[in-house]
């Protein structure tokens, strides 16, 4: 069941592709009192980019992965984040620079992924009971969201939303994620842009199983959404990715509150372990033939099941570089 996992708590676990909907979504919240409204991404303009340049430092965890004579390199990074760190810092942008092809958890500049996508959001809403629909209305209410979007799309969906539109009022948005600024990079430079995963693979991790499960989904999201302690997770999360924090990030399960039951723990094994067997697959095929620059989210990453051990069980040498 994937509850926690859609909260404030796990932010970076959301799939890019759901951050970068519920992004857009957002972006027609209503302004009618903007003091109290999430603030809202714009697309960033010729002076954002010139003091993100200023500030650019290497931020997140890489690693080389090297075998068969050719070095493809594996970012971990947030799905979320500020404007002032569009830029690449500078060991980021020159392992970039070595590869032939950026894969990502799936590739949102394919046309057929965008249009599997908009289905997605038109997809089958769950039955909710009438009080826990009204409290659901009320929190969108609380975040400017559009209240009709209610009736429409997963309700699974309108939990993520709730998730971006928290951390937006802490300065992190799916627009400014570090995905953004490794696409950019490419599209300048026609790097192409290949997908470890299928949108199939990131909907089946995400949409719940019944009815049941979505009404439980919605519930212990609400209570996280009203919790104020959850925003300090959200923040350390922020500062290890910042700081390239391997040992805190290693040790999130002691602090994340959210791997406490039985059915927390499935749902990491199902949305973050379960899916690197896949995600190893992809990088050892396209490693075959050319140098990749691998870009997941950073908790794919870390422990014994985590990208970099996988990796090298298979005969790759694995250095991290920060």
């Amino acid at each position: 069941m994937l509850i926690h996992f859609l909260s404030r708590r796990c932010l970076t676990c959301i799939a890019l592709a759901i951050a970068s909907l519920c992004s857009t979504v957002a972006a027609l919240a209503a302004a009618a009192d903007a003091a109290t409204c999430p603030p809202q991404a714009t697309a960033p303009t010729r002076e954002v980019l010139q003091r993100a340049q200023q500030l650019a430092a290497d931020r997140g965890f890489l690693w080389r992965i090297s075998r068969g004579g050719r070095d493809s390199f594996l970012y971990g990074t947030m799905h979320a984040g500020r404007a002032e760190w569009l830029a690449l810092g500078p060991r980021t942008e020159a392992s970039l620079a070595r590869t032939g092809v950026l894969a990502l958890e799936i590739n949102v500049m394919d046309p057929a992924v965008q249009a599997a996508l908009r289905e997605a959001t038109q997809g089958p809403s769950r039955r909710l009971s009438a009080e826990l629909m009204q409290s659901l209305r009320d929190a969108w209410a609380a975040e400017c969201l559009p209240l009709d979007n209610l009736q429409v799309g997963p309700t699974e969906f309108h939990v993520v939303q709730l998730a971006v539109a928290q951390a937006q009022r802490h300065g992190l948005f799916p627009l400014y994620g570090a995905e953004s600024a490794l696409l950019m990079r490419s599209l300048r430079t026609e790097r192409p842009v290949v997908g470890l995963e299928t949108v199939q693979t990131q909907l089946a991790m995400l949409l719940a199983r019944s009815d049941e499960e979505a009404e439980a989904m919605v519930r212990d999201a609400l209570a996280d959404w009203r919790d104020p302690g959850a925003q300090h997770v959200l923040e350390r999360l922020t500062r290890a990715w910042v700081r390239g924090d391997l040992k805190d990030l290693e040790a999130y399960a002691d602090w994340c509150d959210c791997l406490n039951t039985p059915t927390e723990r499935e749902a990491f094994a199902r949305l973050v372990d379960g899916r690197n067997p896949g995600m190893a697959d992809a990088i050892e095929r396209a490693h075959a033939s050319v140098s990749v620059f691998a870009a997941v989210g950073a908790l794919h990453l870390i422990g014994s099941k985590g990208l970099p051990a996988l990796l090298q069980a298979r005969g790759f040498t694995v250095t991290r570089l920060f």
